[in-house]
């Protein structure tokens, strides 16, 4: 069966590259609405709930990989059946689309953001975003290393990946630092741009991981282990500033939930 559910999201490459990120954003948005609703014990539920599922869920994924079993089995034949069926026009894309996941333009990105905030002296939003961000890198730099495992085999040309693969790092880079942006735009955007922010952020996060699995410069596992370890780490730090602005009041500068 393992090879039948491969075959069948290979051939449905296209379309689980554009349902999936709408879905991820209608998520997003439901969530939101139950959050933005939940009284302040009910906040921090999600967030407890947020931050269990993500940290469970890589936890789950790095035991799989290392006992080598079904979800191994998957991986490898997923990017096996992509080898074969994926067209180079949507290659050629996706390896233009996978660069919104670039460490090198996320890295600008974090340290521009923070930049900012610390130009309008929200210190508090300055400091989250540098950890967030920052400490999320660190996290995929060390389970790499931990794990170390080989990537796919991919010599299409339309994209080179170096390093170990588990897990994802652009997967993991995409949830921290869009993810944080997201954060930031629903605290200090104008009202209107709050709920596009949200689903937006959600749709591209996905769209980056699945570019990922697409190239076959990651199996399947590793996205999903990065969207998951940087879900936690970010579910973690937003619960300590909504935290510390239930207490000591939201900073100079912040728009009114």
């Amino acid at each position: 069966m393992t090879d039948v559910y491969a075959a069948w999201a290979a051939a449905h490459a296209l379309q689980l590259l554009v349902a999936l990120p709408l879905l991820s954003g209608g998520a997003a948005l439901l969530i939101l609405q139950g959050y933005v609703r939940a009284s302040r014990r009910g906040r921090a539920v999600i967030f407890g709930a947020g931050f269990g599922v993500a940290l469970l869920m890589f936890l789950a994924l790095a035991a799989a990989v290392g006992q080598q079993g079904a979800v191994v089995a998957f991986d490898s034949a997923l990017a096996g059946a992509l080898s074969l069926s994926m067209d180079s026009s949507l290659l050629w894309l996706l390896s233009w689309f996978t660069y919104l996941g670039d460490r090198n333009l996320l890295t600008v990105l974090a340290v521009a953001m923070t930049l900012y905030l610390l130009w309008h002296r929200l210190w508090r939003l300055a400091a989250f975003c540098a950890i967030a961000t920052g400490v999320g890198g660190a996290l995929n730099w060390l389970f790499k290393h931990t794990f170390e495992r080989v990537r796919p085999d991919h010599d299409h040309g339309f994209a080179n990946a170096l390093g170990w693969s588990f897990p994802s790092g652009h997967a993991s880079a995409a949830m921290a630092v869009y993810g944080t942006a997201c954060y930031l735009a629903w605290r200090l955007a104008p009202q209107t741009w709050r709920w596009p922010c949200v689903a937006i952020s959600a749709a591209l996060i996905m769209a980056i991981g699945l570019s990922r699995i697409l190239l076959q410069v990651h199996f399947a596992s590793d996205v999903a282990a990065g969207f998951a370890i940087s879900l936690a780490w970010l579910a973690l730090c937003v619960a300590v500033v909504e935290h510390g602005r239930a207490s000591n009041g939201p900073e100079q500068g912040f728009q009114q939930s």
